[in-house]
């Protein structure tokens, strides 16, 4: 047992190495038949993303209590009772170190300092700072809200940073965590959450790696719907056997996946139901939030039980027509209203859905950034893109999607994963999307 850092607080101590047995982080390359990643790569190129960031807006340090954004600057992650931004766990970056400070629940810092060898600090998460406090006692949540304060301000000064002077981002908008901090001298930026945004949407290689494994397991859920789909099996027995496929190939699913179809499929309700399927019903599904090593995947494919009629085939084809005028557009170079030009105003093409406004098509024809969350930027829709053009860049990697129907008879919906590359788009969702995929009853 390596001898403990000596202490004389909670918000001093420091998890030390054990020889003994611990869950295991990947550290270094780690392959997958054709596919490789290189986690020590990977984990460098987002460090030196935030730290372009945080050096472009002169700001010193950024505590993440986000868990996508802790785990971009850590990665490390739990499951995720956590979510979004618990304060049950919190990282420090500053800008005078390599590596990152983690602050872990309870006692999980037993095993992430071991499985973690590159984490610069690991400590105790100062439980009660964040809207889990808010479940306590409103006394005890400020006093751990002033805890976590102390201990930041002693790891910014033990990183060679001066807490008056040097600002502080916060990833999380907390009103009594940036009262603290400023009660204590801190100076607090409160738009972390924009700079971890910029720094997470140019990928390297292996977030992009990371992405096309998940494309594959979304690929081999697409694979186990058509296997299952026939007249008498209901959506949700369907998102049941895609969850099952995910989690064989080594995939997560954090809130996602879902089965619709008939005639309740249009406008699009973005949910499954017990609703049981009959011969002729187009059904179509989204592997949504499917993902591997923590990066996310989002499309779309559309099936038919039986022949689909000529109206289905003609609106596939109409969505279809949609989705790849805006992919055929993309590289480096051309905004995001060169893109959603591309797509038809809503309301003159949905108003036997009551479209009106374009406020009332988020979602429907529209593109959105992915990575370790399901939304990054850049968006591509008419209502923003046309009005507040966003440059499209080399490395990032969104989703596109567009989707066409008639009331009471069916909806249709296609989505594709690309990459920016530097002469256009690299379509990495691999299931076939030219018609409406067929499965005979």
């Amino acid at each position: 047992m390596v001898e403990l850092k000596p202490h004389t607080s909670s918000i001093e101590f420091e998890w030390p190495m054990v020889a003994l047995p611990v869950r295991q982080y990947a550290t270094s390359t780690m392959n997958w038949g054709s596919y490789t990643v290189d986690l020590t790569r990977m984990r460098t190129h987002r460090l030196r993303r935030i730290k372009e960031q945080l050096q472009r807006a002169e700001i010193g340090a950024i505590l993440t209590i986000n868990e996508w954004n802790i785990q971009y600057l850590t990665a490390t992650t739990v499951p995720y009772w956590t979510t979004p931004g618990s304060g049950l766990r919190y990282a420090l970056y500053c800008t005078t170190l390599n590596e990152a400070i983690m602050y872990e629940q309870g006692d999980i810092g037993y095993h992430t300092r071991t499985s973690c060898p590159w984490l610069h600090k690991v400590k105790v998460a100062m439980t009660g700072a964040g809207w889990i406090g808010r479940t306590m006692g409103p006394n005890y949540f400020r006093v751990q809200t002033d805890k976590l304060v102390q201990q930041v301000m002693l790891d910014m000064r033990d990183a060679g940073l001066h807490p008056q002077r040097d600002v502080l981002a916060l990833d999380t908008y907390d009103p009594v965590l940036i009262e603290a901090f400023q009660r204590a001298g801190v100076k607090v930026n409160p738009e972390g959450g924009q700079l971890m945004l910029e720094a997470r949407k140019i990928k390297n290689q292996d977030e992009v790696e990371c992405i096309r494994v998940a494309c594959a397991i979304g690929d081999a859920m697409f694979e186990a719907l058509r296997d299952n789909l026939r007249p008498g099996v209901r959506e949700s027995e369907l998102v049941g056997v895609m969850h099952k496929r995910c989690y064989e190939l080594g995939g997560r699913i954090y809130s996602g996946v879902f089965v619709t179809s008939g005639p309740v499929a249009w406008p699009n309700p973005r949910d499954e139901s017990d609703r049981i399927i009959q011969p002729g019903d187009v059904v179509y599904s989204d592997v949504y939030n499917t993902s591997f090593m923590g990066y996310k995947i989002c499309y779309y494919r559309t099936f038919s039980c039986g022949r689909a009629s000529r109206e289905a085939r003609d609106d596939y084809a109409t969505a279809l027509e949609w989705l790849y005028k805006a992919i055929d557009r993309i590289k480096p170079g051309v905004t995001t209203r060169e893109l959603a030009e591309q797509w038809p105003p809503g309301p003159e093409v949905w108003k036997d859905i009551h479209v009106y406004y374009e406020d009332q098509t988020a979602g429907n024809n529209w593109g959105h950034g992915i990575g370790l969350t399901l939304y990054e930027p850049p968006i591509i829709w008419r209502e923003a893109s046309l009005n507040d053009p966003v440059p499209i860049e080399e490395g990032m990697v969104f989703a596109v999607e567009t989707q066409h129907g008639r009331p009471g008879k069916h909806g249709v919906r296609i989505e594709e994963m690309v990459r920016v590359t530097s002469t256009g788009a690299e379509v990495l969702s691999r299931w076939p999307v030219q018609e409406v995929m067929e499965v005979a009853v």
